[in-house]
């Protein structure tokens, strides 16, 4: 009886571990479907429900890139006490966070399943680069996103990596790219391998040589959430990280901001 006590909490315990499933697109789909993307400062936390598990927390824009400005977040969970089982999220005052919500009314929440980033508690030069990035990324998204509509962004990994910190893309010599992104239309093979790779808009650098990394090592992650079986092409955002450029070990060129 112990026996199979033990084995049923235990068993609970797994259950409400593994209760929280998120879905979380790209960060292209999601600017695409967010109505307000931007920096944000949490100035404070309060009104907590213990009931419903939810409390308030009051914000500042620091940046917008698209929609209006909100100044209160509805946030799922107990100030200090976010339960990861139920997607619960803590927040806490003088953090900071790039967001890109969807939301009704003005009416914003968040869990732990929300596009969200967490950024450093003051801004530092290697992040005014990193959103100056993002910026010129969300900018082309926008005025491009008719082009977009219907258009499944996905990831990818370096099946030729192995144990390696890099990737054979971030090994590119001499890269001097015009832009600090770039997406390529991908058509796949039945191993979620590339055959055909098409620019949509390159880096300005090296160009041909990315393209042939990308279809020689390239495993493309199809979504599972989505029906993938008949869909045989893909957008993959790729991202010159040139804050790494002198930090051994980390990527360059990635689908990673």
């Amino acid at each position: 009886m112990k026996k199979l006590s033990l084995f049923l909490f235990l068993l609970l315990g797994i259950m409400k571990i593994s209760a929280c499933s998120c879905v979380k697109g790209t960060l292209a789909e999601n600017y695409l479907e967010a109505n307000v993307v931007g920096v944000i400062k949490i100035l404070k936390v309060y009104d907590e429900n213990p009931d419903q598990r939810t409390y308030k927390a009051d914000v500042e824009f620091e940046k917008v890139y698209k929609g209006t400005k909100f100044t209160t977040l509805n946030v799922r969970g107990l100030i200090g006490q976010a339960y990861s089982g139920a997607c619960e999220k803590e927040i806490k005052p003088n953090e900071r966070y790039l967001i890109l919500l969807s939301g009704s009314n003005n009416q914003y929440g968040i869990s732990s399943c929300s596009p969200m980033s967490k950024l450093d508690l003051q801004p530092t030069k290697d992040e005014d680069i990193q959103l100056e990035k993002l910026s010129k990324t969300f900018s082309y998204l926008e005025k491009n996103k008719l082009k977009f509509k219907g258009a499944q962004f996905s990831y990818y990994y370096d099946e030729k990596q192995g144990d390696n910190p890099q990737s054979e893309l971030s090994k590119i010599s001499n890269f001097n790219p015009k832009q600090p992104f770039a997406i390529y239309k991908v058509k796949l093979n039945d191993s979620f391998k590339i055959k055909e790779i098409s620019p949509v808009i390159a880096f300005g650098s090296k160009d041909k040589t990315i393209e042939g990394i990308m279809k020689r090592n390239m495993i493309i992650e199809t979504p599972m959430y989505r029906n993938t079986s008949e869909k045989k092409e893909y957008l993959l955002l790729l991202f010159y990280n040139k804050q790494n450029i002198n930090i051994p070990n980390r990527e360059v060129i990635s689908d990673s901001w």
